[in-house]
């Protein structure tokens, strides 16, 4: 039986009309900030001070936000990319995986980390590689509950680790490379999992903060890359300056729900092609926690008009750009108070943007390398299957896959990609 879409298409015009009704409240609420931002543009020490009173009137459990780094760059100023430097070495990686599945013949998981080395204006080919693992049950592993194997979050979250420990060992390996070393991940930096009552995040915490000091010690630059971020960072460092009596202090900062206006929805109305905002640095428990294991990776961050054209016009926004153009970029203390690496950061990532179109090439090659397909799931079930028979081990689905299998006729359900 098929999706009856029919019965769909009265709701889907409610959520029409309540999609416009909510892009003009936004707007509404962007042009209030935009104009706030002219009038307190250098006004340092009020924003200090407003940053300040909403820490204590706030709830520390919710309260995010962001703060200027430095007073060299005015609020209301977008900033212009200048050229890119002439050499420069881009190393950019991205991770996939076959998540483990009980009702399979056999228990695994894989993780597959695709890299491609990027020498900027050297004339030289890219250099790509892949780093697959797979990883399997061990004798010291409790596979004794109703839900055995691994845990799927786990799994994320090796997969991301993965990600930063390959560009930290590529660092050093790239160590005295012609011009800039810019270490470039499609992930936020300030890494924090939920992890429920499943364990404690410090390890984990440790693992990543352990690899962004070595890329520090190489003398490399290191960005996260966020398409379409959703953070409301700077949106409520500007609440904090609003005189409005109906303003919910105690849930200042609160992450969003899906209704109000983002930082990437105001920066939308203020960027032109390739333009950025001000660095600003981020403002959470999870940043203190990065600054005191050392103060060189605490996170900062800057918005970039990554598309090629103006996304502001006659005071509405261009219905092909909106807010999607919007990327943060994440940069640790150590590239964001150093001006010349900022200058770069910004330059390079743009120039990516120029090959591929609003996203950085080399990131999307590393993706591409990285992306594990149905085929080649397929395939390595085929191997791992004549190797379990090679060492005397039988093996089958379960009842329940196999069930499913043949009701849906050879038929997959529709996954999203990695």
């Amino acid at each position: 039986m098929t999706l009856e879409l029919d019965r769909l298409a009265p709701e889907l015009q409610r959520m029409a009309t309540a999609a416009a009704a909510l892009r003009q409240s936004q707007l509404r609420r962007a042009d209030q900030l935009r104009k706030l931002l002219a009038e307190r543009a250098t006004d340092w020490a009020g924003i200090r001070a407003g940053l300040a009173a909403a820490e204590t009137a706030s709830d520390p459990k919710y309260f995010r936000a962001a703060a200027p780094l430095s007073e060299r760059e005015p609020l209301d100023t977008p900033i212009s990319p200048g050229p890119p430097p002439p050499q420069a070495t881009i190393i950019a990686g991205d991770g996939s995986q076959i998540m483990p599945d009980r009702h399979a013949a056999f228990l695994y998981y894989l993780i597959n980390i695709g890299v491609i080395v990027y020498h900027h204006g050297q004339g030289r080919a890219p250099h790509i590689q892949t780093f697959p693992e797979i990883f399997y049950p061990q004798i010291e592993d409790d596979l004794t509950e109703d839900e055995p194997g691994f845990d799927k979050s786990q799994v994320t979250i090796a997969r991301d680790r993965a990600e930063i420990e390959t560009l930290a060992n590529l660092s050093t390996a790239y160590r005295g490379a012609s011009g800039r070393v810019l270490t470039l991940l499609d992930q936020r930096l300030l890494y924090w999992p939920m992890l429920g009552e499943r364990g404690s995040a410090d390890k984990v915490v440790a693992d990543w903060t352990r690899a962004m000091r070595h890329i520090y010690e190489t003398g490399a630059l290191l960005a996260g890359y966020i398409d379409r971020p959703g953070k409301r960072s700077v949106v409520t460092m500007l609440q904090t300056l609003l005189d409005e009596p109906e303003v919910d202090w105690k849930s200042l900062g609160k992450r969003p729900q899906g209704n109000e206006l983002t930082d990437a929805g105001l920066y939308a109305t203020l960027l032109g092609p390739g333009q950025r905002s001000p660095v600003f640095v981020d403002i959470s428990p999870a940043n203190r926690r990065f600054a005191e294991e050392s103060p060189h990776i605490e996170v900062c961050f800057f918005y970039l008009n990554a598309g090629a054209s103006n996304l502001f016009v006659e005071d509405k926004l261009d219905p092909n750009g909106e807010a999607r153009a919007v990327a943060r970029v994440d940069i640790p203390r150590w590239v964001a108070e150093d001006p010349a690496a900022v200058a770069d950061v910004h330059a390079l990532i743009y120039d990516q943007c120029r090959i591929f179109g609003r996203y950085p090439y080399a990131l999307a090659r590393a993706d591409e390398l990285a992306v594990v397909g149905r085929d080649d799931e397929v395939n390595l079930n085929v191997m791992i299957d004549l190797a379990m028979q090679r060492a005397g081990v039988s093996g089958s689905q379960t009842a329940k896959q196999s069930g499913k299998e043949s009701a849906r006729g050879g038929r997959t359900p529709y996954k999203m990609g990695v």
